[in-house]
């Protein structure tokens, strides 16, 4: 990485971070506290309400919201890339990606639900539960990605390579959130579990950033060079 490159990079990744905090952090601690009076509703209602407030709050909090301060560093490097545009394309991705990534956790419990007798499946090994959070964001992440890819592609060359950098960016902080929730004291303090989920969807945010942030930076990198050839 050249080093006029490093300050717009670490901009990036920290504007990651603090987007996955408030974003991802905040619709993680506005689902825990309306946890409990989903449970009051009946089994395929919780079930149903549970899955659309996670889809309506990754939408409008984790979407908007990384969305905009990614867009706010990129304009740094590409001027003509037309305001909001990428914070819009951030938001649908993150729909997408919300809703496709709940229809396995909602499927399953409805078949519980509809099934009370029946045998609740073994818990996955904490390995298990890390490989599985791995694939899920490998392909959660270039869904997150694809509608961010019909803006970048229209200003930078070879900008299919954004996916796979989110895939491999979310493979990696995928696992990390799930480890890390794992480690949350749930029965502590709620300012003590509420400060938890913002550290970590705060360093998963540095994570994601730190990978898909070198293959931005290399293809902003072909911007340059087209500059400085005119």
């Amino acid at each position: 990485m050249r080093p006029a490159d490093r300050p717009f990079y670490l901009t990036w990744i920290a504007a990651n971070a603090c987007a996955e905090a408030v974003g991802l952090g905040t619709t993680m601690v506005i689902g825990w506290g309306v946890a409990a009076r989903i449970e009051r509703l009946d089994g395929v209602a919780a079930t149903l309400a549970t899955a659309l407030v996670a889809i309506v709050l990754g939408t409008l909090l984790e979407g908007v919201v990384v969305g905009a301060l990614q867009e706010f560093v990129l304009h740094k490097r590409i001027a003509q890339l037309p305001w909001r545009s990428w914070t819009i394309a951030t938001a649908v991705g993150a729909a997408i990606a919300w809703a496709l990534g709940m229809i396995p956790s909602t499927a399953m419990a409805l078949i519980t639900v509809a099934e009370p007798a029946s045998q609740a499946p073994a818990e996955p090994t904490a390995l298990a539960q890390l490989l599985l959070a791995a694939g899920l964001g490998f392909v959660a992440g270039p869904i997150l990605g694809i509608a961010q890819w019909t803006v970048l592609r229209r200003v930078v060359a070879h900008a299919g390579r954004w996916l796979w950098a989110n895939a491999l960016a979310w493979a990696i902080g995928m696992p990390l959130i799930f480890l890390g929730m794992d480690h949350v004291p749930w029965s502590g303090h709620p300012l003590v579990v509420i400060g938890c989920i913002y550290v970590i969807c705060g360093a998963a945010g540095v994570a994601v950033g730190a990978i898909h942030g070198r293959t931005l930076v290399r293809l902003l990198e072909r911007i340059d060079a087209l500059r400085r050839a005119a």
